[in-house]
């Protein structure tokens, strides 16, 4: 869309009704509104946004002008509107949103609230209103509501995302416009509406609840197990969520930390020893904890044998009497002697029927024999015994082997920290070494402290997850015996497949844009800011800059300042704006073209940059976007107006006449 004009009526500082029409010349695309702060500039930014959204970031949420309001009396009504007229795919809109306020003694009540109209002119010039439906449609075809904040931006927008930024490293606003700029808003609205079985009101829960459990407790209790796992189980990955980019942070503070300390230590002859020291350090380290490893499970696998060797060696004191014990003939069987017997031929050739007292003795044989003979059994226990307690014997010295290899390695870390204490001690600066020390000493502290709940509850998941599954399972067993529960089973596995591909999906086509978006950033980026810093965007849209020009500190990360970070906001925006104009068809959404147009709305904090970035920027923005409104501090100004003189369509003046009103006054254009 192009914007073509903008008329407020009451809006906040605008009393009565003002007008502002824009540049809409390709060759000539920018508009330049100066006034000095307190004037009205955000104002005017923020009517874009409450027409087309109805939000605003306002403190005060009142919209109506303050002069307006004192001078109503009892009884008296008032309107509030922005009206916007947009040209879009070579037709031509009005947008009106209107708020109707009355005067009801001392109290003024809204009488409509921010009601919102679309008009679409026709082939004789006529606006004829479009249904409401059709026109809440219509905006979004102009521009979605996941990227109006990255096309109509102010610069306490900019300050909160540049805050976050140099903060936590990230923006929550991110992640919203890459969603938005693919089309994966509607693919994720449409898995949150197929839902879960716990969700009753999703598609996937209102089919789990129609399911017959024809009085079955035993399901009912399996539900409900199912129903607690799964809430538990959600709360523990938004804590996941949460404190992931809180770990990266530290982390990030520790290589901060690190690289400031060992700047420090670049200009000593004994960086070369310090860094030996913590190489070696950081591998006894890792040594260490395989070493504590193996400690555990060597002690897992084996004391429970050597803490039963005082009762074996007891049975075996009790048991070792070996004329107590009647083993019987070895390797000879009871069943041996019954086959002698019913053959009545022993294993010798005699024959038993003319010995009866052969018989008689292999009769008596037979109790002494397995499976009859208890000492029988009782001496192959008693071997059996012995075998374990010497192989028992030998784990306090293989469990000492381990804890001497794991007191090795600790020692090994003690002597590196040692070294490196005593190289530190010849760095310039000691307080400010002290100081960094204890940083990373905290940093790390903390990040091994979110490092262990992470682990925590990624294993709490993943039991959870796998009890979740073996509980279905379980349910799904009573519920197939019902033929009308087979019905809605089926539907439950369409809808959750349909879900599982939709999720697969999105995450590809999430990924892809996420790696598109951060290599039209760093382009974007080298022609804003200083060469030789790239731009990484990560999988959690954590954002990290690193030097990839210098020799001495390639694929270092580096501190963001807040020049960096709104450079590297403005990058992110107009990335936004040119991969939204060359976006490709994505599935249930609308298609954008290079006819339709991308305005750019902005109150820019110039200021915050030297000469030569506001030049920069000034001279990218117009060129990715089709349209360009720009809110400017007349300090600021001159210097804008200097770098985009060829290119600037129209000039306006925003003046603060009183604390509760301004006035627009158009300037003329060289």
């Amino acid at each position: 869309m192009i914007i073509k004009s903008i008329t407020l009526e009451n809006f906040r500082q605008f009393k009565g009704e003002c007008t502002l029409d824009f540049a809409t010349d390709p060759q000539k695309n920018v508009t330049v509104i100066m006034g000095e702060n307190g004037a009205g500039k955000t104002t005017l930014e923020q009517a874009f946004m409450w027409c087309l959204y109805d939000k605003n970031t306002f403190r005060v949420k009142e919209l109506i002008n303050r002069e307006v309001r004192d001078g109503m009396t009892n009884g008296d009504e008032v309107k509030v509107s922005v009206t916007l007229m947009i040209t879009h795919n070579q037709k031509n809109y009005k947008i009106v949103r209107k708020q109707r306020l009355k005067k009801q003694g001392s109290r003024l009540e809204k009488d409509q609230d921010g009601t919102l109209w679309v008009y679409e002119q026709d082939e004789n010039g006529d606006y004829n209103p479009l249904h409401n439906t059709k026109g809440v449609a219509m905006i979004r075809e102009f521009l979605p509501d996941e990227l109006a904040d990255f096309f109509f931006f102010d610069g306490e927008r900019l300050e909160h995302m540049s805050e976050e930024l140099l903060n936590r490293g990230k923006s929550s606003n991110f992640k919203g416009a890459v969603r938005g700029l693919v089309g994966l808003t509607a693919m994720m609205n449409a898995i949150e509406h197929l839902g879960r079985e716990n969700l009753k009101r999703s598609v996937i829960g209102m089919i789990n609840s129609e399911i017959d459990s024809q009085g079955d407790v035993s399901e009912a209790e399996l539900s409900e197990q199912i129903e607690k796992l799964q809430t538990e189980c959600d709360n523990q990955k938004n804590r996941l969520e949460e404190i992931t980019p809180e770990h990266d942070r530290y982390q990030q503070d520790i290589g901060r930390f690190g690289k400031e300390l060992q700047d420090m230590q670049n200009s000593i002859n004994h960086q070369r020893d310090y860094e030996k020291y913590k190489m070696k350090k950081e591998r006894e380290e890792a040594a260490q904890e395989t070493a504590r490893k193996s400690v555990y499970d060597y002690f897992g696998k084996n004391v429970g044998m050597y803490l039963l060797i005082p009762l074996l060696r007891r049975a075996l004191s009790e048991l070792g009497d070996a004329n107590k014990l009647d083993k019987g003939i070895p390797h000879i069987h009871a069943d041996t002697i019954k086959f002698l017997l019913n053959r009545g031929r022993c294993i010798c050739g005699t024959d038993l029927k003319e010995h009866p007292e052969a018989v008689q003795h292999l009769n008596e044989l037979i109790s002494s024999l397995p499976p009859y003979s208890i000492g029988n059994m009782i001496g192959r226990y008693t071997d059996h015994a012995k075998i374990q307690t010497r192989e028992a014997d030998s784990f306090a010295k293989g469990f000492q082997e381990h804890m001497t290899n794991y007191a090795q390695h600790l020692t090994n870390i003690e002597e590196a920290e040692d070294h490196m204490h005593d190289l530190e001690k010849l760095l310039p600066d000691q307080e400010k070494v002290k100081r960094i020390n204890q940083r990373i000493a905290d940093a790390r502290a903390n990040a091994k402290r979110l490092n262990d709940e992470r682990y925590r509850l990624t294993g709490s998941i993943q039991g959870k997850e796998a009890q979740i599954r073996r509980l279905e399972a379980e349910r799904l067993h009573h519920r197939q015996a019902s033929a009308r529960n087979r019905k809605q089973l089926r539907y439950l596995a369409y809808a959750q497949a349909i879900k599982d591909q939709l999720e697969a999906s999105y995450k590809k086509k999430e990924e892809q844009a996420r790696a598109d978006l951060e290599k039209c950033i760093n382009q974007i980026f080298e022609d804003i800011y200083d060469g030789g810093i790239q731009i990484s965007v990560s999988d959690s849209y954590n954002v990290e800059t690193t030097v990839v020009d210098t020799d001495a500190a390639s694929g270092d990360a580096i501190e963001k300042n807040t020049a960096q970070s709104y450079a590297i906001i403005f990058a992110f925006i107009a990335g936004i704006i040119k991969m939204a104009k060359e976006s490709r068809e994505v599935t249930g959404e609308k298609t954008y073209r290079e006819d339709e147009g991308f305005p750019r709305v902005m109150d820019a904090p110039l200021s915050a940059f030297d000469k030569d970035r506001i030049k920069k920027i000034c001279t990218v923005l117009p060129h990715i976007a089709d349209q360009v409104i720009i809110f400017i501090k007349d300090t600021d100004g001159e210097i804008a107006e200097k770098y985009m003189q060829n290119i600037i369509g129209k000039k306006w003046l925003l003046k603060q006449e009183t604390k509760t009103r301004s006035s627009v006054m158009e300037r003329a254009c060289v």
